[in-house]
C-alpha cells in the first residue's frame, strides 16, 4: 500500500510554476542561445524546449524577442549608471556611461549584433520597453531622459558656439554614440577594440561647442 500523500507540490515542480521563475529562466535561456547562435537562429521553440516550457509561455513574459533585447539593455542600463555617477555626475558621468556601455557591448559580440541595429539610436527604430506592457520607455528613452538629468547637473562655463538646450544635446550625444557603434561593428565581427578614444573626442567636442567644460580624460 503506497504511503499517503502530503499534498505538497515538489520544489521543482513549484518553480516551473512560479511566474517569476519561469520569466526569468526564459531570459537566461534566450540569451544563450543568442550568444551561442546569433539573434535570428535562437528560434522561440528552441527557446523553449530547453527552458521546459510550453512555446505559448514564451509569449506571456516577452511579447517577441526584442524584449529580451530591451531587458538585456536595461540591466546594462542598471550596471552603467552607478559606476557613471561615482566619477562625480555631469558631464563626466555622461561620458563614462557612454563609454561603459561601448564597452560592455564590445564583450557580447552576438548580443551587439542584435542589439546595434535595435536599439533606436540616431534616428533608428527603438526596442520596446523591457516590460512589454508600456509602463517603461526604450533603453534609448531611458538613457536620452538620464542624460539629461546629468547636463542640468553641468554649468556651462562659456557662451556655446551652438544654441542647444539639455533635451537636443542629449540627442546629439546619443546620437554620436549611437554612430561610433555602427562604425565600429558595421563590416566587421565586433572583434576590434571599441574606438573609445574616437567616441571620447566626438562627446568631448558636442561637450565644448554646447559650453560645458570637456570630460575628464579616460
Amino acid at each position: 500500500m503506497s504511503p499517503p500523500r502530503s499534498g505538497r507540490v515538489p520544489a521543482s515542480r513549484r518553480a516551473r510554476r512560479d511566474p517569476e521563475a519561469v520569466r526569468e529562466r526564459l531570459y537566461r535561456v534566450s540569451l544563450r542561445r543568442i550568444r551561442d547562435q546569433g539573434y535570428e537562429a535562437a528560434s522561440v521553440a528552441g527557446i523553449t524546449r530547453e527552458a521546459d516550457v510550453a512555446k505559448g509561455t514564451f509569449f506571456n513574459h516577452f511579447p517577441t524577442k526584442e524584449h529580451v533585447l530591451a531587458r538585456y539593455l536595461e540591466e546594462v542600463l542598471n550596471r552603467v549608471f552607478p559606476r557613471a555617477m561615482a566619477s562625480g555626475g555631469g558631464t563626466d558621468a555622461v561620458a563614462q556611461a557612454l563609454d561603459d556601455m561601448g564597452l560592455e557591448l564590445a564583450g557580447e559580440p552576438e548580443l551587439a549584433r542584435a542589439v546595434i541595429p535595435r536599439w533606436g539610436l540616431g534616428g533608428l527604430p527603438a526596442l520596446p520597453g523591457a516590460d512589454g506592457d508600456g509602463s517603461r520607455g526604450s533603453a534609448a528613452d531611458q538613457l536620452h531622459g538620464w542624460i539629461v538629468d546629468r547636463l542640468a547637473e553641468s554649468l556651462r562655463l562659456s557662451v556655446p558656439l551652438v544654441e542647444a538646450d539639455d533635451v537636443m544635446l542629449a540627442a546629439l550625444l546619443l546620437g554620436a554614440f549611437g554612430f561610433t557603434l555602427r562604425e565600429w561593428y558595421h563590416g566587421q565581427d565586433a572583434a576590434a577594440p571599441f574606438p573609445r578614444d574616437r567616441l571620447r573626442g566626438r562627446l568631448s567636442y558636442l561637450i565644448e561647442t554646447a559650453g560645458f567644460p570637456p570630460p575628464a580624460p579616460l
